[in-house]
């Protein structure tokens, strides 16, 4: 016998059942729960409208709310007074002016350093206190400028970027770029960096000069001192001697003794012709020459004695000495004569290399604002959207593909 199977649908069914399993629906998983702001959030956030959003703004500060920035340009060279050997002043020369131009290109590099320097911005803002005052941001762009209780390295680092010299190297000129927010801003800080432009080459010029003849007069100096101390020492020894020369002195004892010693030749002669004539040897004209003799080679002992003895005069250690003497005089005569020539053409080398800025272009006041950082800031961002699209993509790629 079949038994009827009721169906789920019916009353009893209902009656089986827990009331409450109408009343409250059973919870979702926490990841199926998509609240709406999410769905909102996930729909902002699409790269699309945040590609779009960012460069609506960054449109919209580039060109409504950004401040009007002014440029100020001027040119100049770093030039020579007299040019190189072998070279030409001109730039016109051609290739014979490549060296005043390698010349003028590294000086170009030295002064953009030196423009850049923590030196020239203390110079031109000794406060503070001042370029925060004349560079605050200013309501309705307030990213820029420099802000107030701003550090050093900032002050320094805002300084930077109102300037730009930049050496051509072609024409060894440098062409310095100011800005501002206002047209005198960037007018007077170009003037003022030409100035201290023309310090800082005259500075070096002068101190390296200066520092040259200096050096050159001191060895002028010096050996003129030279030169007198080894004439008075010359003139001390000749009037300890007799205010005579000693190589004069010692020529006319050895021609004494020279003569002397003549005689003494003579004399021995005669002496043994006499021996031979008369047999007694004691004879009183062969005893006469005989003392003659004697009394002649003691007379040239005594004057050899004289001469070189320690007692005596020493004549050969006096020529030594005078002859020390007279060579430290004429070198010192020479070195004086070099000295004064280097001085000369030290002179003359100092005035041939002085330097000077020729101002080639002098800055003009701005009329207008600059537009070129407007599109080169939009343009920038622009570039960073291309990059962090290209690289988001190519990473994205790898993580699919790993």
């Amino acid at each position: 016998m079949t038994e009827s199977i009721k169906p789920s649908s019916s009353p009893s069914s209902f009656e089986d059942e827990s009331p409450s399993s109408f009343l409250i629906p059973s919870p979702l998983a926490p990841d199926q729960q998509t609240p709406a702001w999410r769905e909102r959030l996930n729909g902002i956030a699409k790269p699309k409208i945040l590609l779009t959003a960012f460069l609506a703004t960054s449109a919209l500060y580039c060109f409504v709310i950004g401040r009007d920035r002014y440029t100020a340009v001027s040119e100049f060279v770093i030039q020579q007074a007299l040019p190189l050997e072998g070279g030409s002043a001109s730039v016109l020369a051609g290739s014979a002016s490549a060296p005043q131009v390698l010349t003028s290109l590294v000086d170009g590099q030295y002064l953009q350093v030196y423009l850049e320097s923590s030196a020239v911005k203390n110079r031109l803002f000794p406060n503070g206190k001042t370029l925060e005052q004349d560079y605050r941001p200013r309501f309705p762009d307030l990213w820029a400028g420099l802000s107030s209780n701003s550090s050093v390295p900032e002050q320094l680092n805002f300084y930077r970027k109102q300037l730009s010299a930049t050496p051509q190297p072609l024409s060894g000129s440098v062409i310095l770029r100011t800005s501002g927010f206002s047209p005198e801003q960037a007018f007077n800080l170009n003037n003022e960096l030409l100035k201290q432009s023309r310090l800082f080459v005259n500075e070096v010029n002068q101190s390296i000069n200066a520092d040259q003849n200096k050096f050159a007069r001191e060895e002028v100096q010096l050996a003129e001192n030279n030169l007198k101390e080894a004439k008075n020492k010359l003139e001390a020894f000749r009037k300890k001697n007799g205010n005579l020369s000693v190589e004069t002195e010692q020529a006319a004892a050895s021609s004494f003794i020279s003569g002397l010693e003549s005689q003494l030749v003579e004399l021995k002669v005669e002496e043994a012709a006499l021996r031979r004539q008369y047999r007694d040897p004691n004879a009183p004209e062969v005893a006469f020459v005989a003392d003659q003799v004697k009394e002649l080679e003691v007379q040239i002992r005594a004057e050899r004695s004289r001469a070189v003895s320690e007692n005596g005069r020493d004549l050969n250690a006096l020529v030594l000495e005078e002859a020390g003497l007279i060579s430290d005089v004429e070198f010192a005569t020479e070195t004086l004569q070099t000295a004064r020539l280097a001085a000369d053409n030290s002179r003359r080398e100092s005035i041939r290399q002085l330097k000077f800025v020729v101002v080639l272009s002098q800055a003009q006041m701005p009329v207008e604002a600059d537009s070129n950082w407007r599109w080169q800031a939009f343009l920038g961002s622009v570039g960073i959207i291309v990059v962090a699209w290209g690289v988001g993509g190519f990473i994205l790629n790898a993580m699919r593909k790993g």
